[in-house]
């Protein structure tokens, strides 16, 4: 006979981005039944630096963010790519991102509602639930595209000294200015919005979820990984077994919000997945489905620094002489450039790959409003490092950076298992550049930096790039040829964090995020992208959350 208080009807296995909602709803939803929420690290909602937006960094000293490196990356030199970040506390990765708060374009939706094969995927599917989880920070915003009364509230409309500088240099490039970017179509030069919420004219605070969402009827276990999901004779998931070796029992259902790193491993583990990997391991096999843990792709960037003209006119950080209140709200950072390579210069590359749907146009890289390429300029020099640029100070106003980040990978990897202890880290190798079409696509994104950095009024506040120490790096220009920008991004390319698509919706799962083959188990986080969309992905994670909260409390969006 089962333990009563270790008997739930629905457990939550993973307290991050999705999970602590999904939790919260069905609590919400549901009064009647108990809901538990399992997280493997410690409850950190108030710790200050989880709290403060500013310092997420040092939260890998803290112990708060997990670094899954790759294994060694054929197309970049071998290298292992560090900094694979992901979050293990409460709140998961949402507690210790840079907090981008945007939407993906109408295109990318569609592409997902095809995968998954249900309208409510779309972008006007998603877009009630985009409403419903944000309070927006423009009360003059659109009401059908924002919301105003959800539980994530955001910043943005900070105007920094570079911005008019930016603007007419973008615009001489043809990237105009977007105002409308989460409507569908974020094509053009857009404003950041982060979900942090203001707390003064001069400071704000992260929303992260267990910050926001309500967990007072949740029954919620920290320091508790689970090791597998068990399972009775017709496949129904039936509860859990902790690291620990105990066991919580589920009468109603499991649902796995793990991230794209750890779901696969947990399915793994528990019996779902490949049939010769799971053999391999000894692990009796529940549902054989070599889509697990496969699919894996993630948004991959090179950061080059930029040498301030005129620092003491206070255009960087720390903005001296020109610095305002609302600068302490955020990082400085004002604005988002996407940008689509046209359909006539994709199709050689994509041809070379040997993808099919080139000729008919029907490849989706080549479908409308589709955004390859996102350009970030900061006014810091983020992630400088002491190892590779020795002569950038941080806090002297010297330096911007622009990152070129490729959003849109064809390469695909995959999230193995390294053992059957659920201890072990599983091996990640997300096959960074794998494609003739991702390589040219980067090679592209840091070009149009690079002249982006060379036109006017821009080029005249700036002195040229500062290349790594490695003398083998020559500072970059829009001249330079594309053996050497390919050198540089071998040797630097690095991760944004953002790895998707090892559970899939249309391949590992159907489209109410139920785990195919099985009963009452079912997966919402990251990994259940089936395409990558061209945006952060954090606003979408949550919609989806409250997506599933909804299905599986038999409610409508609009309710």
């Amino acid at each position: 006979m089962s333990d009563p208080s270790s008997t739930f009807d629905y457990i939550i296995v993973g307290g991050g981005t999705a999970g602590v909602p999904i939790a919260s709803r069905l609590s919400q939803y549901l009064p009647s039944f108990q809901v538990a929420l399992l997280e493997a690290g410690p409850d950190a909602v108030d710790h200050p630096k989880v709290t403060d937006p500013n310092v997420w960094p040092s939260l890998i000293e803290e112990g708060l963010l997990v670094d899954y490196s790759t294994t060694p990356q054929k197309y970049l030199d071998n290298r292992n790519v560090p900094a694979n970040l992901a979050g293990r506390m409460l709140s998961g990765s949402s507690g210790g991102n840079v907090g981008v708060w945007m939407r993906a374009s109408k295109t990318d939706y569609a592409l997902i509602a095809e995968k998954a094969g249900h309208k409510r995927f779309t972008f006007e599917g998603l877009l009630p639930y985009f409403r419903r989880i944000e309070t927006h920070w423009d009360k003059k915003a659109d009401p059908k595209i924002h919301g105003f009364t959800g539980p994530i509230h955001t910043v943005g409309g900070r105007e920094y000294p570079f911005r008019e500088t930016m603007l007419r240099s973008y615009e001489a490039l043809g990237l105009r200015y977007n105002s409308q970017s989460t409507a569908g179509d974020p094509t053009g030069v857009c404003d950041l919005t982060q979900c942090y919420r203001a707390t003064s004219p001069g400071s704000s605070e992260r929303q992260h979820s267990a910050k926001v969402y309500d967990l007072s009827k949740v029954h919620v276990q920290c320091n508790e990984p689970v090791a597998r999901i068990l399972f009775d004779s017709s496949n129904s998931a039936i509860g859990v077994q902790l690291v620990s070796g105990k066991i919580l029992n589920a009468r109603k259902e499991v649902i796995v919000c793990c991230g794209a790193h750890k779901t696969p491993q947990i399915l793994k583990l528990s019996g779902i997945g490949p049939k010769e990997e799971l053999n391999n391991f000894q692990i009796p096999l529940i549902v054989d489905n070599a889509a697990v843990g496969d699919n894996l792709f993630d948004h991959s960037h090179l950061t080059q620094f930029f040498k301030i003209k005129y620092p003491e006119k206070g255009f960087c950080f720390p903005f001296k002489g020109t610095a305002r209140p609302e600068y302490g709200q955020g990082i400085p950072w004002e604005f988002n450039a996407f940008s689509n390579i046209p359909p006539d210069e994709l199709r050689p590359v994509l041809a070379s790959d040997g993808f099919s749907g080139v000729e008919n146009n029907t490849h989706h890289l080549l479908q409308d409003k589709r955004c390859h390429i996102l350009g970030i300029p900061w006014y810091f020099p983020i992630v400088a490092s002491n190892e590779y640029n020795p002569t950038i100070d941080v806090t002297a106003g010297g330096h911007m950076a622009f990152t070129s980040l490729h959003l849109l990978p064809v390469s695909r990897g995959a999230v193995k298992l390294r053992s059957s202890d659920a201890h072990d880290e599983p091996l990640m190798d997300p096959n960074y550049l794998s494609t003739n079409t991702d390589r040219y696509i980067l090679r592209r994104a840091v070009r149009d930096t690079l002249r982006l950095t060379e036109t006017e009024p821009l080029a005249s506040q700036l002195d040229g790039e500062t290349p790594p120490a490695d003398s083998a790096f020559a500072a970059l220009s829009s001249k330079s040829t594309d053996e050497e920008i390919d050198a540089r991004i071998r040797a630097f390319l690095s991760t944004v964090s953002h790895p998707m698509g090892t559970c899939a919706l249309g391949t590992v799962l159907d489209d109410e995020f139920k785990v195919r083959g099985a009963r009452n188990l079912r997966v919402c986080d990251a990994s259940v992208f089936p395409e990558p969309v061209g945006a952060m992905p954090s606003s979408t994670i949550y919609a989806f959350a409250e997506m599933c909260a909804d299905l599986v409390a038999g409610r409508s969006p609009t309710e």
